[in-house]
């Protein structure tokens, strides 16, 4: 399956989104939908969660004091990115995200990750190395998942594969108890297309994200290997990922910090985007400058 329309047009927003442009990166890979918000150097790369959508970080970027450049791409069976029968290993979509950035990036860049865009954005930090990573910031990095939460996640993937209405949507969005009013309508702005009968669906790859979600299940020591700034950020009030589970990654990596948000579960870059873009402010500005 290939996927190559338009992604929807960028939210007239508070701040720097209003200047947002959409690109489009053909690699020997796959082809990329990405956003940017103009700025200066390094470049900070956004990584979004499996079965979202890179506009997650709108609320955070638009709640950010600091003026680098700012890149947002869709994953792989994503949005408008390439949505390939196969391939959606986490090494698959490290290697999509190093060839994007090899090809978009010429100086150091700065990694910001949520949920399974957190676990690769360390993945790919470990793979480059301090010569081409200035800092991470993992928001709920999900590794080793209880078994629990991937099979909630398959399930919810199989039973949402087509939607009766935009409000049917609203009523299954998942782990949305901190979401104001705001966000979740931009999330289904960005996230739901029309079916051919009338009906809606995700804009995501089902047998991609189902596939992706079960690589989450392995305990990824090895490929988290990430000895630079990282600043680990977990949920205050978690019903997905336990605190251990975000404790054990923080214990892993020798420069890691690890703070709690609060007012959040998973989706911290949804739940509280204020007081997360206060912490990557803060974090940035100790790293860089």
């Amino acid at each position: 399956m290939n996927m190559n329309e338009n992604i929807l047009p960028p939210a007239q927003g508070a701040g720097r989104l209003v200047g947002r442009i959409e690109h489009r990166l053909n690699t020997k890979r796959l082809s990329i939908a990405w956003g940017e918000i103009p700025g200066g150097a390094p470049t900070v790369v956004f990584i979004h969660p499996n079965r979202t959508s890179p506009r997650v970080w709108d609320h955070l970027i638009a709640a950010s004091s600091r003026r680098e450049r700012m890149l947002t791409p869709a994953l792989r069976g994503h949005g408008g990115t390439d949505w390939p029968d196969d391939g959606y290993t986490l090494e698959e979509h490290r290697d999509d995200l190093m060839g994007f950035i090899d090809a978009v990036c010429d100086g150091p860049v700065l990694l910001c990750g949520q949920a399974t865009g957190a676990t690769l954005a360390l993945m790919v930090a470990a793979r480059y190395g301090s010569s081409k990573v200035k800092g991470v910031i993992a928001a709920q990095p999900a590794a080793a998942i209880p078994d629990a939460v991937n099979t909630l996640v398959q399930t919810q993937v199989v039973a949402q594969q087509r939607l009766e209405s935009r409000d049917a949507a609203r009523a299954a969005l998942p782990f949305v108890r901190f979401w104001s009013e705001a966000v979740i309508e931009h999330h289904l702005d960005h996230m739901l297309m029309p079916t051919p009968d009338g009906g809606w669906t995700w804009r995501y790859h089902p047998g991609g994200v189902s596939a992706t979600e079960a690589q989450l299940l392995r305990a990824l020591d090895h490929e988290l290997a990430w000895a630079g700034p990282t600043l680990i950020v977990g949920g205050s009030e978690p019903t997905v990922l336990p605190r251990e589970s975000i404790e054990a990654v923080a214990a892993r990596l020798p420069q890691a910090e690890l703070t709690w948000l609060p007012r959040s579960d998973h989706r911290l870059c949804q739940d509280n985007p204020k007081d997360l873009a206060r912490l990557f402010d803060d974090f940035v500005a100790r790293t860089l400058d």
